[in-house]
């Protein structure tokens, strides 16, 4: 360094670089937002200063930012201000109604209320909420609560009649209105496109300054996770959602990096009117343009995911009209999106967990790859939940990556025994360990907010999918599939320079190495060494993104 001192200097702790070499050392330092060394103790203490600001660790763990590779990250904040209708804090539907019944006291007659997180299974009731009991506490607001998993909602009579929603409309491909088996009316539980194409569509969209409010609140809750980076996973394609982003940044109130997952086709969008030439890698090291994300099918938990087989449990209208689940286009239609994004120069993003679904994600890859060969386009396959071995190989021989989703092998494992798709198929859920051994690049990611950060059910920090993906226990403590289960060092590779590579970011990020931007989080042990129960409860003690800390525990 020519004499100059160091910025910043972490020393006296266990560094674990993820380099290739796989090295640890005892210091790094930072000078500027780049690390510019790593080593021993005794090597970097030369480069401290009079100014320089130097964290004596007491043999903590320090190790790259953690990468969150597929969050909704601006819908995080915004969510939080709708009605929570997770469980817990709902046990059972009257406290469900009770929340609903306080928010309804508080707005104005005709305004749309919304709720986020329910799930029917949960409930002591283990059903749905009633159209007439949501009526009864929402009579003159329309209301729309959207399940756990985002892939189905449930809406009150009032918001069904605004949508033009009846007995008479017919059901929709790739999507489903559910109804009641005696009398035939709807219950107001609509299924992936019965949702999205019609009540979803009228609930007023944030502003600017909430969404701005929502990336800010999200940006401090990830960063007391040790969540360094994330990558957004359905950026709405209008152009408030960037200026709500560069607004925040400029500001210097946003200080996660986010990779931009743009839903829809931002080449072809109303809002965008013509293509304006933007490709997969635009914008710089704060915020960056990524991949056009579509899907081909739905969720497990609500039995829209597109499986060979049928599911295990048969007895509802929706599970015997699509008794394999659905897929939310026909296979054509996903190989044409595929393929202009593809041709554009942009990277995919599929969203495909059930086998057949992931299979149809994986022909659009290789028929797009096939018609416009393109050199390292790095498409993604997010959550990957029920991939096959053979699905695997085509997979590496692609260059296909797998975002994967461990925390299925904990929250939902139980259920996808006794009611989804069986113990056979459930012990494969999430088969990472051979991912990895196929060559296939592995990342791993919460969903959030499906998953919530510092939620200790279902948490979306990622020591806690680590805890998933290396123990993969079930809630009720059964061993799931033991051969799929990761080392602690893989999930950690999975959380950091894979997912940088995930975003063709690994030359700047994802390991801590001389020239790489100086993201950091130290932990409070090492979850290499803990027993690997304890992963989760490995403590964040700081977050530093760029050099500056952004969190400290108290």
């Amino acid at each position: 360094m020519n004499g100059l001192s160091a910025d910043l200097v972490i020393t006296g702790g266990h560094v674990i670089t993820v380099n290739p070499k796989g090295e640890t050392a005892e210091a790094v330092a930072v000078l500027g937002d780049k690390i510019v060394a790593v080593g021993k103790a005794d090597e970097i203490a030369p480069l401290i200063g009079d100014t320089t600001e130097v964290i004596r660790l007491n043999g903590q763990t320090v190790l790259p930012g953690f990468i969150e590779p597929h969050t909704h990250f601006m819908m995080y904040g915004i969510w939080a201000r709708w009605v929570n209708a997770k469980t817990p804090p709902n046990e059972n539907i009257p406290q469900l109604l009770e929340r609903i019944e306080k928010k309804v006291a508080e707005t104005p007659k005709g305004e749309w209320i919304t709720g986020y997180g329910l799930e029917e299974g949960a409930f002591e009731e283990k059903r749905w909420p009633a159209r007439d009991e949501l009526d009864a506490v929402a009579p003159d607001n329309p209301l729309y609560i959207r399940h756990r998993s985002g892939h189905a909602s449930i809406a009150n009579s009032r918001a069904l009649a605004l949508a033009g929603l009846d007995e008479s409309t017919p059901q929709t491909e790739g999507g489903h209105m559910d109804r009641d088996p005696k009398t035939g009316r709807l219950t107001g539980v609509l299924r992936e496109k019965a949702a999205f194409n019609s009540v979803q569509n009228l609930i007023p969209p944030s502003t600017k300054d909430q969404m701005k409010d929502g990336i800010i609140e999200a940006g401090s809750l990830y960063a007391t996770a040790g969540i360094t980076s994330t990558h957004d996973a359905g950026a709405d394609t209008r152009p408030d959602t960037y200026r709500a982003y560069q607004e925040a940044i400029d500001e210097g109130r946003l200080k996660t990096r986010v990779y931009l997952m743009i839903r829809d086709r931002p080449y072809d969008h109303y809002y965008m009117k013509r293509d304006l030439g933007l490709r997969t890698g635009f914008g710089n090291d704060r915020l960056r343009l990524g991949p056009v994300k579509t899907c081909t099918d739905g969720s497990i938990q609500v039995f829209t995911c597109a499986f060979y087989d049928p599911y295990i449990t048969l007895e509802s209208e929706s599970t015997r009209r699509n008794p394999r689940g659905v897929l939310q286009m026909s296979p054509s239609e996903t190989n044409d999106i595929v393929l202009e994004a593809h041709q554009k120069g942009y990277q995919v993003a599929i969203h495909a967990q059930g086998d057949y679904g992931i299979d149809v994600a994986i022909d659009a890859i290789q028929y797009a790859m096939w018609k416009h060969p393109r050199p390292d386009p790095r498409h993604r396959i997010e959550h990957c939940q029920c991939v096959t071995p053979e699905g695997l190989t085509r997979m590496q021989r692609l260059g296909i990556i797998g975002s994967f989703y461990p925390h299925h092998t904990w929250y939902w494992a139980d259920r996808h025994i006794s009611t989804f798709i069986g113990m056979e198929r459930a012990s494969r859920i999430d088969p990472m360990k051979s991912a990895i051994n196929a060559g296939v690049v592995t990342i791993a990611h919460s969903d959030a907010p499906i998953a919530g950060i510092g939620d200790p059910i279902f948490g979306a920090d990622p020591l806690f999918g680590i805890w998933c993906a290396v123990n993969r226990k079930t809630r009720n403590g059964v061993l799931l599939g033991p051969e799929e289960r990761i080392t602690p060092m893989e999930g950690i590779r999975a959380y950091t320079i894979n997912a940088a590579y995930a975003s063709f970011e690994e030359n700047i990020k994802g390991s801590i190495e001389p020239g790489k931007l100086a993201d950091f989080v130290v932990l409070s042990e090492n979850p290499c060494e803990v027993d690997p129960w304890e992963i989760r409860n490995v403590k964040v003690e700081r977050t530093i993104i760029g050099g500056e800390t952004v969190y400290q525990a108290a």
